[in-house]
């Protein structure tokens, strides 16, 4: 993609249609989906299901994250 064609798609999205979010839609509907089945109290939260901003880069990184998203899904709070 040229940036003349990347300056197309931002213009549509200004002006005439948002581009759909399609993260934010399939992690809303996952936390609604997983909600009936959670301990009351501990549905998880739509930003669960998001994906990290800056991943991991070293091992010890990548474990601890696998870690805490564990003690997410086990319910507890970290």
């Amino acid at each position: 993609m040229d940036s003349r064609e990347l300056s197309e798609w931002l213009a549509f999205a200004r002006y005439f249609q948002p581009l759909d979010n399609s993260w934010a839609q399939a992690s809303m509907l996952a936390s609604v989906i997983l909600a009936p089945y959670s301990k009351k109290g501990h549905a998880p939260k739509p930003k669960d299901f998001m994906p990290l901003e800056t991943a991991p880069q070293h091992p010890s990184q990548i474990l601890a994250v696998l870690e805490q998203m564990k003690r997410n899904i086990e319910g507890g709070s970290g």
